[in-house]
């Protein structure tokens, strides 16, 4: 009993630490996707002479994922919003599913929080939390770890803060 028991120990070790590198790993792409993108911000603004790029503090950035034909992600800044919908020339994050509106929801910032709108879209916009699923019919606040579904897509939210320093 005693090797058994060890055996099965050493396994459930071995793969916490399997899934916990692969956390870290995809955390690392999105932090490193928020440097780019900041980065670039704050050099436009300089290029442009508009307010002194700020390198202290932190700033509250958004990840999204999703799982299609291939596994997919967005990085984007809460402060821009992002729309997301079939049309590319209208959204940001454009999804190729019958299921989903030209136009069909936004993520953007509200008093400070992260918020989902649907725009009148003709499958609606929905909210998974836990084992909960509710319809988006105003502005909606967001808190990582939700599902947005969006058509048949179920895209997972996570909010984190991004370091200033490291810029």
């Amino acid at each position: 009993m005693g090797v058994i028991t060890a055996v099965v120990l050493a396994a459930v070790i071995a793969a916490a630490y399997v899934v916990r590198s692969t956390e870290k790993a995809e955390m690392q792409k999105y932090y490193d996707a928020a440097y780019k993108m900041i980065k670039e911000n704050c050099l436009n603004n300089a290029i442009r002479n508009q307010s002194a790029p700020s390198y202290g503090g932190h700033k509250t950035m958004v990840y999204l994922k999703w799982k299609d034909e291939q596994k997919q992600g967005f990085v984007f800044d809460p402060d821009q919003g992002t729309r997301i919908g079939r049309s590319p020339g209208e959204n940001e994050i454009c999804i190729r599913d019958g299921a989903v509106s030209g136009r069909h929801c936004v993520i953007f910032l509200s008093q400070g929080r992260l918020a989902v709108k649907d725009l009148h879209s003709a499958n609606g916009t929905w909210i998974i939390r836990g084992l909960r699923r509710r319809a988006v019919d105003t502005a909606e606040y967001l808190l990582t770890g939700d599902r947005l579904v969006v058509g048949t897509l179920k895209i997972k939210v996570t909010i984190f803060t991004f370091d200033m320093a490291y810029l």
